[in-house]
């Protein structure tokens, strides 16, 4: 079954869809749906190493406005709808200005890091435009970030994606 599903995932890549289906859950993950980053990326990127670049750069791009639009729910719905919410799930006020004099001192590196590491971009950017970093730190730090890791994931994918899908074609002859 896994074979079956490497070759249908080889034959989406070699759509004209791939691009944009990449980009699409990106910008949606990145934004508002609960999700992995690299969900649909990554396994077109073991299906068919040779196209990793490609869409890695849809991946990114896709990325870096989901960002953008998190950063923007932050801006403008934080504090008609974000402080009551949190306040809800039992956040003090306390920790929100801890939160916001972090930003205030570190903002542009919260969202560098929250990038290129498992923490949440999408809370990164909704943070940050709650608390108002500055838009000339903040787009810096995600595109530096989001292209860093879409590149080290493309580069290990490349790489280590055939050995990767002939394994699990292996596992899959197995069972």
């Amino acid at each position: 079954m896994l074979s079956r599903v490497i070759a249908a995932l080889h034959r989406w890549a070699e759509t004209g869809w791939a691009g944009a289906a990449t980009a699409t859950w990106e910008v949606l993950q990145s934004s508002v749906v609960p999700g992995p980053s690299g969900a649909v990326f990554a396994p077109l990127a073991v299906a068919d190493p040779p196209r990793a670049p490609r869409l890695a750069c849809w991946a990114a791009a896709g990325a870096i406005a989901g960002g953008c639009i998190a950063y923007l729910i932050g801006a403008e719905a934080f504090e008609g709808f974000g402080r009551a919410v949190l306040s809800t799930l039992g956040v003090s006020e306390a920790r929100l200005v801890s939160s916001e004099a972090m930003f205030d001192r570190h903002g542009w590196l919260v969202v560098f890091v929250a990038t290129i590491s498992p923490l949440s971009t999408k809370l990164a950017c909704i943070a940050a435009g709650a608390f108002g970093l500055p838009v000339v730190q903040f787009v810096p730090a995600l595109v530096v970030g989001r292209v860093l890791r879409f590149a080290a994931l493309t580069v290990l994918l490349r790489f280590a994606g055939e050995r990767l899908a002939a394994r699990w074609s292996r596992r899959g002859e197995d069972r």
